[in-house]
């Protein structure tokens, strides 16, 4: 098993989730944008840092949080420091102050057991897996794609955390919700609300798929 750290901060000044975007910038802006793990943008190439995101924007009941893995936590004394925290969301100030703040340890690896969860808006399929997925004519057959899409995600988010599981990660996905039609970085993507069982612990809040720093591809356990 290996320890991962987390914390999670919800603000008290509700957003719509479409300023989740200016959210993400105006926190950058405010941390200095020469820390890169609060845009992921490489400083030195101009291009993209191709990891997983440790500062991630979400929006849950309508207010923004920041949810922070590892070594993410320390840089939010960036941010905390600034003695005005007002976020300029294109335009609008928004005064923010700390509603509720969490701190969490987990046990990474597989378990002997499983656990349910729900996937909130998951961008997961890529240009390939997409192609095939749209091949398969069948439900059960479009559900056993999504579920190896899936598994191999969370076994990058193991690896990405430094986690070398003991055990294979399985995934099961118990119900596909909803599948609609959402705009990401100006162009048309599937996104899937859906509840899943894996032989990993998951902490909540945690993004799976494309624009997971971004309020996309939200865990959340179920009981």
């Amino acid at each position: 098993m290996t320890k991962l750290r987390l914390l999670s901060v919800q603000f008290d000044t509700p957003i719509d989730p479409w300023e989740l975007p200016a959210f993400r910038g105006a926190v950058a802006a405010k941390a200095g944008y020469e820390n890169d793990l609060f845009h992921n943008h490489d400083n030195e190439s101009g291009g993209f840092h191709y990891r997983l995101p440790l500062i991630q924007y979400k929006q849950d009941f309508g207010k923004p949080m920041l949810v922070c893995l590892n070594e993410g936590i320390e840089e939010l004394h960036h941010f905390f420091s600034q003695p005005d925290w007002t976020l300029n969301l294109k335009g609008r100030q928004a005064p923010v102050r700390i509603h509720k703040l969490d701190v969490q340890q987990y046990n990474l690896g597989t378990w002997d057991k499983t656990f349910r969860y729900h996937l909130r808006d998951w961008i997961g399929l890529r240009d390939e897996n997409y192609g095939i997925y749209t091949r398969l004519d069948g439900v059960v057959e479009r559900v056993s794609h999504l579920e190896r899409v899936l598994q191999k995600q969370l076994d990058a988010l193991l690896q990405q955390l430094e986690c070398t599981p003991e055990n294979p990660v399985e995934v099961k996905i118990q119900q596909v919700q909803r599948e609609r039609w959402v705009e990401f970085k100006k162009v048309k993507v599937l996104a899937f609300s859906l509840e899943f069982t894996a032989n990993v612990a998951l902490p909540n809040y945690i993004g799976l798929g494309k624009g997971c720093s971004m309020g996309w591809g939200v865990v959340k356990g179920l009981r």
